[in-house]
């Protein structure tokens, strides 16, 4: 059975693996809304997708770069240890570079509230580690245009600070203008 990092009543994160999550992740990133807001474009082939994750592990000099899968699970009243079915990744969640918030989640699974369940149960993780005892805060960014990602962000009670005009090319929007990228910052939460 798979270890889970965290677990709420209809999800479970889990650190990201090519084993475990190559293909529902390719199914995430090769999507065209998944990647609406993205500096990238839709992955095209698995080993694209295969090279991100690569990319996503911890390592001696990047410690806090971890990613975790956002997995549904089947039934929501089914106990842990009873979980026979392959969940499901719908997401990812984790800190792309030092102290900052990213996620993405399928389209298929926006305005459900599983973002902010995912992002909850993350915090309570990234707060908690050994590795991230040394940040007093947390970062994180997001194009003011996507409403539900600011949403989820100040949901979580991240505040607004600096927006940053014409800071950025959406890969949607081939180059036609640069997007603004709205700041946003979360204190360490008091003991």
């Amino acid at each position: 059975m798979s270890s889970y990092a965290a677990e709420s009543k209809r999800l479970f994160l889990q650190p990201l693996s090519v084993d475990e999550h190559l293909n529902d992740y390719y199914q995430i990133m090769s999507h065209p809304e998944s990647m609406r807001w993205s500096r990238s474009s839709p992955h095209t082939s698995p080993q694209e997708t295969l090279a991100l994750i690569l990319a996503s592990q911890p390592s001696p000099e990047k410690p806090w770069n971890t990613r975790y899968a956002i997995l549904l699970r089947s039934n929501p009243s089914t106990p842990l240890s009873t979980e026979t079915q392959k969940l499901r990744m719908i997401g990812v969640v984790g800190t792309p570079r030092e102290a900052e918030l990213a996620y993405k989640i399928h389209p298929d699974y926006w305005g459900k509230g599983y973002m902010s369940e995912a992002l909850q149960m993350f915090l309570d993780l990234f707060w908690q580690s050994g590795e991230q005892n040394s940040y007093d805060h947390l970062t994180a960014f997001a194009d003011p245009e996507n409403l539900a990602s600011t949403r989820v962000l100040e949901k979580a009670g991240f505040q607004k600070r600096q927006l940053l005009k014409g800071y950025y090319e959406r890969a949607a929007l081939q180059g036609a203008k640069k997007s603004d990228l709205q700041h946003f910052v979360l204190e360490r939460p008091n003991e």
